[in-house]
């Protein structure tokens, strides 16, 4: 079935990839495709971390995201969607907005005059933790490194990190936007380049560093926080096998080829 989005509601949300629209229509967000397949990257993730220890065995939660497809414009469109998981006068604050106006300059600033990557993110993690009380911000920290390392999410910039706010009370923010993994952008991963090469040339946000590295130090200062089982090639392609319907016929099976070898490439790394 096609959603029509007919409500003029649209966000242009800038990250460091570009724009991407998006609507709130009848309590959902719905995310439109951008470069190639982010809403499969979306739904993908979502789906696998569901598999995780997220709600088992942490306070965190996670956005579950569907396959959509939309007509936009009067044009149909392939998407995701997610419930809207905001409370009536709550809202996303980002750690830049937070704690620049905490220090009273950019937080870009302020971290790079910090000499490695493991004091800037104990710097990022801790002082978040003191200003919004959130005590276990650095494990929340360590575990969306942890998720980006295993999908290669590489979009995770400062205003990809946030906290909810409401009436100066703080909770943490459902890990959401990952739909730049899983090499889901084919203008900066060309689908004629082989999975393997594309992997090693990715760099992690928000240090620009190497996934590893990122979550190393990550673990060195607070700890393993993701688990997730051991997954198969068969798992994978379970899971995104209904998804490749929203693609066309010729891509499929390179979604399919790129997606598992992604996954599989990272969970052998040694932080997995």
């Amino acid at each position: 079935m096609t959603i029509k989005l007919v409500s003029d509601e649209k966000i242009a949300v800038t990250s460091s990839k570009g724009n991407q629209e998006k609507w709130r229509e009848n309590g959902r967000w719905y995310k439109l495709d951008q470069f190639g397949y982010e809403a499969l990257a979306e739904a993908a993730t979502s789906a696998l971390l569901a598999r995780s220890n997220i709600e088992a065995d942490t306070p965190f939660t996670f956005v579950r995201y569907r396959m959509e497809r939309v007509n936009v414009h009067g044009r149909d469109r392939t998407g995701c969607s997610s419930e809207d998981f905001l409370r009536p006068g709550q809202s996303i604050v980002t750690l830049d907005h937070l704690l620049s106006r905490v220090l009273g300059r950019p937080l870009r600033d302020a971290l790079a005059r910090l000499p490695s990557d493991k004091k800037r993110l104990a710097f990022l993690a801790e002082t978040t933790a003191e200003y919004t009380g959130l005590r276990e911000f650095p494990q929340y920290l360590t575990l969306l490194f942890e998720a980006d390392a295993l999908f290669l999410n590489d979009d995770r910039h400062l205003n990809n990190i946030a906290v909810l706010e409401q009436g100066g009370r703080y909770s943490y923010c459902p890990v959401f936007d990952n739909g730049a993994g899983l090499l889901s952008n084919v203008q900066l991963s060309p689908m004629d380049i082989a999975p393997a090469a594309l992997i090693k040339a990715v760099k992690a946000r928000p240090f620009n560093t190497t996934f590893n590295r990122q979550v190393i130090a990550a673990r060195n200062l607070y700890g393993q926080q993701l688990k997730m089982p051991k997954l198969t090639a068969r798992d994978i392609r379970s899971v995104i096998e209904p998804m490749l319907a929203y693609y066309p016929a010729r891509d499929r099976g390179l979604i399919a080829e790129r997606v598992t070898e992604t996954i599989l490439t990272r969970q052998k790394q040694p932080h997995s």
